[in-house]
């Protein structure tokens, strides 16, 4: 079989599809922009594709382009990772690598959970690169790289946008993260003797257990002070002497919520499992959001083998969320890493603490390469009190809190608000899992079960313009601060909700057109328009990691009509622009101050280009009409 780029003149639609799959055995699964796939395919069958109609070229894949441009050069050994394709002869593979002088050749392949096959090996000379390239059954090579954690009253302030007495919190509604569960991938594991996890009943973790349903650490490594801090700001909870949680004054933003613990030393030498892999095992255990508070700076902004697994578990497990730190201000690298910069990944930076929480503490400015926004959000990472790690654990059950950072009080970190986002993705979830929307109360029969995508247009719609900063949205923000209360919608709230999901099996196909309706009944509060969807991992052998596009645009009674991320410099849409519509994020938005009475139709059309159909979520706040014009 050769590796061949296929590339077509027009995109494809569903019969287009479903006829080149019949005729030539293509699996158009393997999207290389633009308008292009990568096939494994027979001379002779080249040569039938190449003559087909719809086809503008056929050329084999360039080897160079297998070799990742984030491989560290002038240095030795390198611990190196090869993909393979699908169909690949992984024991050839291994003897080809033990030819060409290959050491520790070990192989893992991940392809019964929608993974694919890889093979780790250590190389000691590096004029061999091009050698590895040049096998056919090998799609990408790159480095395997460490882990690095990123150190450096947060609750309220993601939930309402104040501190202190009388600042009203979504917590005073009934939700505090009951019934959610929290998977936190982090450096080694945290002491069950703190009080914060402690199960008086249930000395170790497990599916009985109050706060810890599982612990996952395979390479043995001691509970970690960094995993302690990020545990209790997402969801730690001291019982009080009557049994119940809730009455500490530094727990958790999910209090109520349990957690999976797994550590991030075991996707390295020498357990070695794959990123896809640590998600798997914690959605198993009964995860739905996944925290991480690391990124590897030394890949750089590269879109590597983690971003790659955290967009792969995205598109496969639509009802789960991956959160991850994006890089802090003191780190060497000059750009937010993997896996914060994939596309489905909500990569967050950090915020000064209230009253200061308009300004950014820590955090490196975007976009990525290929132009997408990231960071996306900003949560509290400053002056937080959370569970301390005794140098030796007592046998007795001890309740140590701090500030990691004192004295150096002006420290903040990416990893404390990538775990106040976690904690605020589990009040949004069980917003939902209970009930609440559509009508501000909890209703056991409106009870949903929201996808990732949901929950991260939920978020990102409840964001503010941070005024420490100039420009909205921009590459320092992102799309802001998150602030709850300005998305979830309960009795005798200012700002109304309407939300919707679609699910991939009911989403758009290409060119499909879709329209919904809202009716503004008051000019006052702004109107803010969120679509979200998860979309498909790349290829690895793309140069660019967005791959289904869905283009929105509203308009209102008056005729005008607003682009989505068409902004002004003050984070308002602008009315009737021309121009091509933006394709890079898989994030839009429409923001209108003062808006129209009366009804707005939002568009949507979608260009598909890995699967049939890309399902999406549609957030709209404002003092708008319950309900969507019967779309949903």
């Amino acid at each position: 079989m050769v590796s061949t780029i296929v590339q077509f003149a027009v995109r494809l639609t569903v019969p287009d599809m479903d006829r080149l799959t019949a005729a030539y055995g293509l699996r158009l699964d393997r999207y290389v922009p633009d308008l292009s796939y990568l096939e494994r395919l027979d001379a002779p069958t080249v040569e039938r594709v190449r003559a087909d109609f719809l086809v503008r070229a056929c050329v084999p894949l360039d080897p160079a382009t297998k070799l990742a441009s984030w491989i560290p050069t002038g240095t030795t050994p390198l611990d190196l990772r090869a993909t393979l394709f699908d169909d690949a002869d992984i024991d050839a593979v291994v003897t080809s690598l033990g030819t060409l002088g290959m050491r520790d050749v070990r192989v893992f392949d991940d392809r019964s959970i929608s993974g694919r096959a890889y093979v780790g090996f250590a190389l000691d000379d590096p004029t061999r690169l091009t050698q590895i390239a040049a096998l056919d059954d090998v799609a990408l090579v790159e480095p395997v790289l460490e882990a690095q954690a990123f150190d450096v009253p947060a609750a309220q302030v993601f939930q309402s946008g104040r501190a202190g007495t009388g600042a009203d919190t979504i917590w005073q509604r009934g939700l505090h993260g009951e019934g959610q569960v929290i998977g936190l991938t982090d450096n080694g594991s945290v002491d069950l003797n703190h009080c914060f996890f402690n199960d008086p009943k249930e000395s170790k973790a497990g599916n009985n257990h109050r706060k810890v349903l599982a612990i996952k650490n395979q390479s043995d490594h001691a509970n970690d002070a960094h995993f302690m801090f990020v545990a209790g700001i997402a969801a730690g909870d001291p019982l009080d002497g009557q049994g119940k949680g809730g009455g500490d004054p530094h727990r958790g933003g999910a209090w109520a919520a349990k957690l999976v613990c797994r550590n991030y030393a075991d996707m390295y030498p020498p357990v070695g499992f794959r990123f896809l892999t640590i998600l798997e095992t914690a959605r198993d255990a009964g995860a739905t959001i996944h925290s991480n508070s690391w990124g590897e700076p030394r890949a750089g902004s590269a879109y590597n083998d983690k971003a790659r697994d955290a967009d792969t578990f995205s598109w496969d497990n639509e009802d789960h969320v991956v959160i991850a730190a994006g890089a802090n201000s003191i780190e060497a690298s000059d750009v937010n890493n993997p896996p914060g910069i994939a596309k489905n990944v909500l990569c967050v930076a950090a915020s000064k603490a209230f009253p200061n929480q308009m300004s950014r503490g820590s955090g490196k400015s975007g976009p990525t390469p290929d132009h997408r926004r990231k960071p996306d959000l900003m949560a509290v990472g400053d002056a937080i009190t959370s569970a301390l790690l005794k140098p030796r654990t007592p046998p007795a059950v001890y309740c140590d809190t701090g500030d990691r950072n004192s004295p150096t009080a002006e420290l903040v970190s990416t990893s404390w608000a990538t775990a106040n986002v976690a904690a605020a993705a589990a009040l949004v979830r069980q917003y939902f899992t209970e009930g609440w929307y559509p009508s501000g109360t909890k209703k056991k029969s409106d009870a949903i079960t929201p996808t990732g995508a949901l929950i991260r247009a939920m978020l990102l719609n409840s964001t503010v313009n941070m005024t420490g900063h100039s420009g909205y949205p921009s590459n320092i923000e992102g799309w802001g601060l998150i602030q709850l209360d300005r998305t979830l919608f309960f009795e005798n709230s200012v700002r109304a909700l309407v939300a919707a999901q679609k699910r991939n099996r009911q989403g758009l196909a290409t060119n499909q057109t879709q329209r919904h309706m809202i009716v503004v009944y008051n000019t006052d509060e702004q109107l803010k328009i969120t679509l979200v969807w998860t979309d498909p991992p790349p290829d690895p052998t793309s140069a660019t990691a967005p791959v289904n596009t869905i283009m929105m645009r509203a308009e209102d009674l008056a005729g005008n009509t607003f682009r989505a991320n068409d902004f002004d410099v003050n984070g308002v849409s602008l009315p009737n622009t021309q121009g091509p519509p933006e394709s890079f994020n898989n994030v839009q938005m429409i923001i209108v101050n003062n808006p129209t009475i009366g009804k707005w139709i939002i568009t949507l059309q979608a260009h598909v280009a890995k699967g049939k159909r890309q399902g999406y979520a549609l957030v709209v706040s404002g003092q708008v009409a319950p309900g969507f014009d019967g779309q949903f």
